[in-house]
């Protein structure tokens, strides 16, 4: 055998036991012992998969060994980093179920506060359209504001501070209106030449008494007609003609 092919020989046989691991050679260089080994977090699988990757770009020939442990290394790191990131995807979704819970009890704060000042707001408002009611039935006997005081005393809580007040002003409305009335009716029969109904002594009136025949049977409109329906003075002659006056 000539020098050269047993150069060529020899040469193989070295790139063959540093490329290819194998049990009991004496170049192993240990990488198949310690990937068989594991590792024990995703940055001491990627020292592997580096030193793999180093192997395989190292290998000349007979790689096929360099490359299977290339695959292993890889595998390692790819497991790591899935679990990596699927931790990841968990802290993410925590945090986002946190900030949406927080988000909902500021904005269940804001609106309960919005609410409230809307209820405070509609009371204030209340109170003073009561206020307003009271005022005006008590003194000047609006039937409108003595009718807004009723509804309001007939939805009263039984323990309402204001309900007795309220009930006061609308005894003082009411009187008034009575007073109004009666004097009222006074007027009517003053101008109609009759005689004024008395007032009762609760504020109402006594029945009105039959007014008395007008002269010769006519009464007299104060526009300067006569009354086509009344031969004698009673409530709704002249209504549309200014009221009853004295014939001339």
């Amino acid at each position: 055998m000539s020098r050269l092919a047993v150069f060529w020989l020899s040469s193989l046989a070295v790139l063959a036991a540093g490329c290819h691991p194998g049990g009991g050679s004496r170049n192993d260089d240990g990488f198949p012992a310690r990937l068989a080994r594991g590792c024990r977090s995703e940055p001491d699988c990627l020292v592997l998969e580096l030193e793999a990757q180093a192997r395989v770009d190292q290998c000349a020939s007979f790689c096929e060994g360099a490359e299977a442990d290339l695959r292993a290394a890889s595998a390692l790191v790819a497991r790591y980093r899935q679990e990596r990131e699927a931790r990841q995807a968990r802290i993410e979704a925590q945090r986002q179920a946190v900030e949406a819970a927080e988000a909902e009890r500021r904005s269940a704060e804001i609106e309960a506060a919005e609410e409230a000042r809307r209820q405070e707001e509609a009371a204030h408002a209340a109170e003073l359209d009561l206020a307003a009611s009271e005022l005006a039935c008590a003194q000047q006997g609006d039937a409108a504001a003595c009718d807004a005081l009723l509804r309001y005393l007939a939805g009263a809580a039984p323990r309402d501070e204001r309900a007795a007040q309220v009930r006061a002003s609308l005894v003082k409305g009411r009187r008034r209106i009575a007073e109004r009335e009666a004097a009222r009716a006074a007027e009517e029969q003053r101008e109609a030449g009759g005689t004024p109904v008395p007032a009762r002594p609760g504020g109402g009136r006594a029945a009105p008494a039959r007014p008395r025949p007008a002269s010769e049977g006519r009464v007299c409109c104060c526009d300067g007609t006569l009354s086509p329906t009344c031969t004698y003075v009673k409530r709704g002659c002249c209504s549309h003609h200014g009221g009853v006056c004295a014939c001339p």
